[in-house]
C-alpha cells in the first residue's frame, strides 16, 4: 500500500509577507492591488481577513469595504517563488518521488521514506517542522494512500493541521464530506450533483455509476472510484495540459485600442514561449474582456491548424475584440486551448484569410 503525501501552504503570499515583517502576525493581511485606486483584485488573504468575508479574486474595492483597517499589500512574486523553491528543496528530501503541485503546494510518494519513523503522523510532523524551523512558513500536511484522499486530508485541519487516512480509515473518512472537498469537483459540478441528491461523498460511494457518467461524462466514472478509494495515479503525473493562458489588468480603465492591443500583444509573446518549453501547439484561441462595472465576456475562435504561431494568437485575439472597440477596458485575457504536443511547420494565419 501506497503512502502519499500532501503538503499545503498555510496562506502563503500572506505568510511569506508575514515572514519578511513579523509585525503584520495577527493582523487581516491582503495580498493584490491598491484599494485607494481601487483597481485589482485581491490575490490571497490571511486567515485573519477571511474572518471579514474575504477571499481571492475578491474586487479589492468590496474587499476595504468589508475591512477597512486592513494591511494592503501588493504581491513580491519574486519573493514568493524564493521561498516557494526553498521549500520544494526540502520536501524532496522527504519522499521517494516528488511533484510540485503549484506554488505552494506538492505531492510526495513516500511509501519507503515513512518507514523510518515511528509512524506516519511522526513523520508529518517532522515535515512540518522542517518547512516551520527553516523557512518560517506553516504548511498543512496530509498523509493517504492515494493523491485525492491526501489533497482532501491536508485541507482537512487547516491551518497547519495535520491528518493521516489510513486505508482502513479511508472510506468512513471521505463518507461524510460534501462532494465538493474533492479536488475538481467546482460550483457547475456542486450544483448538477446536488440536484440529483447527491450532496455527500457517501451519496457518490452508493450511485449507480452508469447514472453517473450519464450525468457527468468521464467526470462521474472518475468521481464514483475517488469516492471508493480508488485512485491509482502516481506521484509525478499531473496529466495532460489542457490550457494555457495570461490575462493584463490595467492600471486604469482604458479604451485606447494602441494600449489594448500591445497587451495582447505581450501576452501572445509568453504564450509562444511557454508553448515552445512544453514542445506544444494550439488550434483554439480565446480572449476573456472585463469592462469597467467588472462585466465579464469571453470570445473563442478555433483555426482550422495547429500551430504555435505567435502572428496568429495576436491576429486572432484582435479580432475577437473588436466586438468591444470603443468599451472602457479593466482586464484583457488571451487562453489557448485544444492542445497538443508535438512541432508543425508553422502557418501564418493570412494564408487562411
Amino acid at each position: 500500500m501506497r503512502t502519499i503525501v500532501h503538503v499545503d501552504m498555510d496562506a502563503f503570499y500572506a505568510s511569506c509577507e508575514i515572514r519578511e515583517n513579523p509585525a503584520l502576525k495577527g493582523k487581516p493581511v491582503i495580498i493584490g492591488g491598491d484599494p485607494e485606486k481601487k483597481r485589482g483584485v485581491a490575490t490571497t488573504c490571511s486567515y485573519e481577513a477571511r474572518e471579514y468575508g474575504i477571499h481571492s479574486a475578491m474586487p479589492i474595492s468590496q474587499a476595504h469595504t468589508l475591512c477597512p483597517h486592513g494591511v494592503y499589500v501588493r504581491p513580491n512574486f519574486s519573493l514568493y517563488k524564493e521561498i516557494s523553491d526553498n521549500i520544494m528543496d526540502i520536501l524532496k528530501e522527504f519522499c521517494d518521488v516528488f511533484q510540485r503541485a503549484s506554488i505552494d503546494e506538492a505531492y510526495l510518494d513516500a511509501t519507503q521514506r515513512v518507514l523510518e519513523y515511528e509512524n506516519p503522523l511522526c513523520f508529518g510532523k517532522a515535515i512540518k517542522n522542517a518547512v516551520v524551523t527553516q523557512e518560517g512558513i506553516s504548511c498543512s500536511v496530509g498523509i493517504a494512500p492515494t493523491k485525492s484522499v491526501a489533497k482532501i486530508a491536508s485541507d482537512y485541519r487547516k491551518p497547519g493541521g495535520i491528518t493521516v487516512v489510513s486505508p482502513e480509515e479511508l472510506l468512513p473518512f471521505l463518507r461524510p464530506l460534501p462532494v465538493e472537498k474533492i479536488s475538481g469537483v467546482g460550483k457547475k459540478t456542486k450544483e448538477i450533483l446536488n440536484n440529483y441528491g447527491i450532496t455527500k461523498i457517501e451519496h457518490l460511494e452508493k450511485a449507480d455509476p452508469e447514472e453517473l457518467i450519464d450525468i457527468l461524462g468521464k467526470t462521474g466514472e472518475w468521481l464514483w472510484l475517488i469516492a471508493h478509494g480508488k485512485d491509482e495515479r502516481p506521484v509525478g503525473y499531473s496529466g495532460s495540459l489542457k490550457s494555457m493562458g495570461k490575462e493584463h489588468t490595467f492600471l486604469k480603465d482604458t479604451k485606447n485600442v494602441q494600449d489594448i492591443h500591445k497587451s495582447i500583444e505581450w501576452i501572445a509573446e509568453r504564450l509562444t514561449q511557454k508553448l515552445d518549453r512544453r514542445a506544444m501547439e494550439f488550434k483554439t484561441v480565446s480572449i476573456k474582456v472585463r469592462l469597467k462595472g467588472f462585466e465579464t465576456y469571453t470570445r473563442s475562435k478555433t483555426v482550422p491548424y495547429y500551430t504555435r504561431s505567435k502572428s496568429t494568437i495576436m491576429s486572432v485575439a484582435k479580432q475577437l475584440f473588436e466586438e468591444f472597440r470603443g468599451r472602457y477596458v479593466r482586464l484583457i485575457g488571451v487562453r489557448l486551448s485544444n492542445l497538443r504536443k508535438g512541432r508543425s511547420q508553422q502557418v501564418d494565419l493570412q494564408q487562411w484569410l
